[in-house]
């Protein structure tokens, strides 16, 4: 049967180990101390006479010894007297000292006050010096915009174009177009045929042809063309309609855009105008004008052409309609749309 032995730790057995050398170092110190000092005074007490006339033979010897104590003691005497003062000046130093170290500590705190009381006044110097080059920042800034708006309106004094004098051509009372129409655009100073009734009648052909496209309710985006290089790009909605006691459909142009293939079409007016062969004088005689009525579909850059096509064509005896377009906008159509108004 083993037992199991009992193992102290290295830690405790070092710790009281460490403890009892230094008792043991201790009392040997002081026993040495106490022979030590016992050894001094054996020493000193043999050394010392045991009166201040001890071995004196003579008066003289006496008066020498007694005048040597006299000037030992007045040196004594001198020597508390010196001992004293330095104790009085001690205590008058120390005393300074105190007064010394308050003053100091007050001093000390006046510093700091100031201290801080510099470091706010530059910290408020600094913002405002800051606040100061900003405000010029944005002064300068001010006057070069100034001056910059100042050198673009002399600028376009400079540049600006001189007035041109437009022919007051006079215009009689616009009517609502109810006879059939034809369509030019005027775009870039070019003028060119709009297909719009060709449009019209191959949108009818390709609705009447797939029909079964649209047989369900809602909207279909598509696209026909080309004609005479524009397609038109349509939206047809299919709607449900009562009639007679069942619901049937009905499919109608909800929008629709006539694009151009390429840029630029046409001819510039006054080439147009000024030959007979040309493809818009050959177009517009295909057309009677006690019938139709030419809609110009105009642009911002081409309104003082326009004015020039007008006189033309009140020239030529056709009815005239302006249909004034927004720049980069195609020409579009809509049930919800209004009519010409020739003139």
């Amino acid at each position: 049967m083993k037992f199991r032995k009992h193992k102290t730790t290295e830690i405790e057995l070092g710790g009281q180990d460490s403890f009892l050398d230094l008792v043991s170092n201790i009392v040997g110190i002081l026993i040495i101390l106490v022979m030590v000092a016992g050894i001094r005074a054996q020493y000193s007490s043999a050394n010392i006479p045991d009166s201040p006339l001890a071995g004196a033979t003579t008066i003289a010897d006496i008066e020498a010894r007694y005048q040597a104590l006299q000037t030992k003691e007045e040196v004594a005497a001198t020597l508390r007297h010196s001992v004293e003062a330095l104790n009085a000046q001690s205590q008058t130093v120390a005393e300074q000292l105190f007064l010394q170290s308050k003053e100091y500590a007050a001093l000390f705190d006046l510093m700091t006050s100031v201290r801080a009381g510099i470091e706010l006044a530059a910290e408020e110097k600094s913002q405002a010096f800051k606040e100061k080059i900003e405000t010029q920042r944005l002064l300068l800034e001010t006057n070069a915009k100034l001056e910059q708006i100042d050198k673009t309106k002399k600028y376009f004094q400079q540049v600006r174009p001189q007035a041109t004098m437009l022919e007051n051509i006079p215009t009689p009372l616009a009517k609502t177009v109810e006879e059939k129409e034809i369509h030019f655009r005027l775009l870039g100073g070019r003028i060119t045929y709009i297909p719009f009734a060709e449009f019209m009648m191959q949108l009818r052909r390709h609705v009447d042809e797939e029909q079964n496209r649209y047989s369900k309710p809602g909207s279909n985006i598509n696209k026909i063309g080309p004609i005479d290089n524009f397609d038109l790009e349509f939206i047809l909605g299919t709607y449900n309609v009562p009639m007679l006691g069942t619901v049937g459909t009905r499919i109608g142009l909800e929008y629709a855009e006539i694009v151009p293939r390429f840029e630029p079409l046409g001819l510039p007016l006054r080439e147009a105008l000024a030959s007979p062969q040309s493809e818009f004088r050959r177009k517009l005689s295909e057309f009677r004008r006690d019938i139709y009525t030419v809609t110009v579909w105009v642009y911002p850059d081409s309104f003082e052409a326009y004015q020039e096509l007008k006189q033309f064509l009140s020239e030529q005896g056709y009815a005239i309609a302006a249909r004034p377009m927004p720049t980069g906008h195609p020409i579009g159509l809509s049930p919800y749309g209004t009519k010409s108004s020739a003139q």
